[in-house]
């Protein structure tokens, strides 16, 4: 199924084996900003992440001059933060370079999370200081996963020093 079909208007419920609804804890993911021009691909990312995070504040930006002005007058430490590459105004790669010049933000942990597979993308996006970089999944439960693995990792397996 292609989840960008099913993306507007639904009510997403992650289960697990035991048709559980799957929550984390996730003691590091206090804040989460995702940069995504797409609607059906903010939308998912934002009831997924809510769904097995819920005491994570989530926030989600259209482009990357949004996502700067917030972060000028942020006081609350922003824990990750999900760039897409592909936007209009300012590319992923634009932010990145603005988050990683500036002492404030450069510790902020970058995941790209772009369509695109291009290995130039990849290895410039790395270049400038992303802390990973994964591909979008077309397929709905594939995403959901894709998502999970990104929360659980940055929420529970990273160490991140106590002072940034």
């Amino acid at each position: 199924m292609n989840w960008k079909s099913v993306a507007k208007g639904i009510t997403f419920v992650s289960v697990n084996k035991n048709n559980y609804p799957k929550k984390f804890s996730m003691s590091n993911l206090n804040k989460v900003i995702l940069v995504e021009d797409n609607p059906a691909d903010a939308q998912l990312t934002n009831l997924t992440f809510k769904n097995i995070s819920p005491d994570s504040e989530f926030v989600s930006f259209s482009n990357g001059k949004e996502l700067l002005n917030h972060l000028e007058g942020e006081k609350t430490p922003v824990s990750l933060i999900m760039l897409d590459l592909n936007m209009p105004q300012m590319s992923g790669t634009e932010v990145l370079k603005a988050l990683r010049a500036k002492e404030e933000w450069a510790s902020i942990p970058v995941v790209v999370f772009s369509s695109s597979k291009q290995d130039v993308d990849i290895q410039n996006c790395y270049a400038l200081g992303a802390n990973a970089y994964v591909t979008k999944p077309f397929d709905l439960n594939e995403f959901e996963r894709t998502i999970e693995t990104i929360a659980s990792f940055w929420g529970n397996l990273n160490m991140r020093p106590s002072v940034l």
